[in-house]
């Protein structure tokens, strides 16, 4: 009965690699996630709660194996869907409904503009297979895949969180919970990314040279927009949406340049970016759900996941510090962590680029989506010293910071799984990068892998000497050094008992910067003057969503109070503009699709 069943599932190494990385993340998440629902139990099914989290994960599995449009349309609904019940799981908080409808209709905006792109692909090529589709790919004309990447860019973007696309992200993330954060950042963001890689470099295999430029310029906008509106958030979660937004920013910035060295017969440098862009994709997967899950942890304790009611959780929950510090080692590009590993590849690659491609125009526009994204990546290391330092560092600022809540034993475990990860791959990236060359050389069919060994192994070789040293001072002050040490308070200049709120606060770590960047993020600060005391209060807003979201939103307002005009409360009306629609789309679907 089931023989014939992988016949309906793609093979080939790219969705491999993508279902490796939804279990390689999933299966931590599980584990965490037993613990963690213990958070909802008194109020809501947790029996739900699992079913919907297990449809996810394997409709994301559907996604990335799916052979065919419809079957990748099918999945892909089925994860949009089953990820928004997730968001509003939490529903007795009307804000996380707001936040879950935005969530959804932009998920669903990422369908529509999904389906004519795979409508107008089955009209040039004639099918809805996608290895037929990739042996047809060098039939389509310039024009065909003009309309179909803008589609795609769109369809993909907005699920990946490209901007102006992006608004969900910093809402439904704080909204859900922290395990479901953890899998939509970490994984759901990636299913996009697999859609895009699979659309551009394998149905087209290349695009007009001006797509891929926008592709390059945009994703490089995207992390340092998202950088920026990242470095002003109090809330954790909030913070880390942004991060998100902007990886994927950098990692649709690496496949624009990637299509640049195709287009220019670069061959050898496209395998090494898009080399760059696969790792990355893994790395983030894994130091992003690490931090959510971290957050998740500090939430649970807590009860908040705001950084001004935070501080000095090292002293409480040592072990969920630990997992956050490697986390935001391997965000910021510490050495050996993953995160140094992939970004070390993909700045190689914008150098290379301006090196190797001849056309002065070309050079200029790589440089700056190049210093763009190494700026990027300096704010990136501001943004999570400040989430690490103001949560786990200095002094509790409140109450919730002392009187915190046991952390169960499943989230530790799902956690220290993670921060393994983060260690392997990038103490052992020479491998892991070894391995994702294949698959690259294989999507861009070079007959010879490419090897893309930027620094050798001699991050492996370090890091074990550095190992090995630690360990070896650790047995001499153990074992041979039986010296008794006293222990006294350090001296502070005479604030060794100072208050809590003397202590640097998150809106002052961040402060110097509002004078160069602050606009990006509407920053404003207020200051009120009362009998007991000077307040400072510091406000920011997303540009995009203020101007173009909060316009749209205010003209479908004016349009619904129109339209409503014509609810006349008779079935016989209403059955006559279902009619009307009909015809409408059926004219459509003949003259255009």
């Amino acid at each position: 009965m089931f023989s014939n069943l992988t016949d309906y599932f793609m093979k080939d190494y790219l969705s491999l690699y993508f279902v490796f990385i939804v279990i390689l993340v999933s299966v931590p998440m599980i584990i965490y996630s037993i613990g963690y629902v213990n958070e909802y139990k008194k109020q809501y099914s947790i029996k739900y709660f699992w079913v919907m989290m297990m449809i996810f994960i394997f409709s994301m599995i559907g996604v990335v194996l799916s052979n065919n449009s419809i079957m990748f349309m099918v999945f892909w609904e089925i994860m949009s869907v089953s990820s928004f019940f997730l968001v509003i799981f939490d529903y007795y908080e009307k804000i996380n409904i707001q936040h879950g409808i935005m969530y959804f209709i932009m998920t669903h905006i990422s369908g529509l503009f999904l389906m004519f792109m795979f409508a107008f692909i089955e009209k040039y090529s004639g099918s809805i297979d996608f290895c037929s589709i990739i042996s047809y790919s060098k039939v389509f004309t310039t024009y065909q895949k003009s309309i179909i990447i803008i589609l795609a860019l769109i369809g993909f973007g907005a699920k990946a969180g490209l901007i102006p696309l992006h608004a969900w992200l910093p809402k439904a993330h704080p909204s859900a919970p922290s395990n479901i954060s953890s899998l939509m950042s970490g994984v759901m963001l990636k299913i996009a990314l697999y859609g895009f890689i699979r659309t551009a470099f394998m149905f087209m295999r290349d695009v007009p040279i001006t797509y891929e430029i926008v592709i390059m310029l945009v994703g490089a906008l995207t992390a340092v927009f998202s950088m920026i509106n990242a470095l002003y958030q109090n809330d954790i979660k909030k913070l880390l949406a942004y991060s998100s937004a902007e990886n994927i920013g950098i990692i649709f910035s690496t496949l624009g340049i990637s299509m640049i060295f195709q287009s220019f017969g670069l061959k050898e440098f496209s395998v090494i970016a898009l080399t760059a862009a696969l790792f990355h994709i893994l790395n983030h997967a894994v130091f992003k759900s690490l931090l959510f899950s971290s957050t998740g942890s500090v939430l649970y304790s807590t009860g908040t996941k705001n950084m001004n009611e935070l501080g000095g959780l090292h002293k409480k929950l040592k072990f969920t510090a630990y997992c956050a510090f490697i986390g935001t080692a391997a965000i910021s590009a510490i050495p050996p962590l993953n995160g140094f590993a992939s970004e070390t590849l993909i700045l190689k690659s914008f150098i290379q680029g301006a090196i190797a491609v001849k056309k002065p125009e070309f050079v200029l526009l790589i440089l700056a989506a190049g210093i763009i994204l190494s700026l990027t990546s300096g704010g990136v290391l501001w943004c999570s010293v400040k989430a690490f330092a103001m949560t786990f560092l200095g002094e509790p600022r409140t109450e919730k910071s002392v009187k915190v809540h046991k952390i169960p034993i499943t989230m530790n475990i799902g956690m220290g799984i993670l921060s393994l990860f983060a260690v392997i791959l990038g103490v052992l990236s020479p491998i892991f990068l070894n391995i994702i060359s294949k698959i690259s050389s294989t999507i861009m069919m070079q007959e010879e892998v490419i090897s893309v060994i930027s620094f050798g192994y001699e991050i492996t070789i370090v890091t074990g000497i550095f190992a090995v040293i630690i360990i070896l001072m650790q047995i001499f002050f153990k074992l041979i050094d039986k010296r008794k040490t006293e222990k006294n308070i350090t001296w502070g200049c005479g604030f060794n008992y100072q208050k809590p709120y003397i202590q640097y606060s998150p809106d002052g770590l961040v402060q110097p910067s509002s004078r160069f960047v602050g606009q990006a993020a509407m920053y404003k600060k207020e200051v009120k003057i009362s009998s007991s005391g000077i307040f400072l209060k510091q406000k920011t807003r997303d540009l995009i969503d203020k101007y173009i979201y909060g316009n749209v939103t205010k003209f479908i307002d004016a349009l619904s109070r129109k339209i409503i005009k014509i609810h006349y409360g008779k079935i016989q009306i209403y059955i006559s503009y279902i009619f009307i629609a009909l015809i409408f789309a059926v004219v459509f679907v003949v003259k255009f699709v």
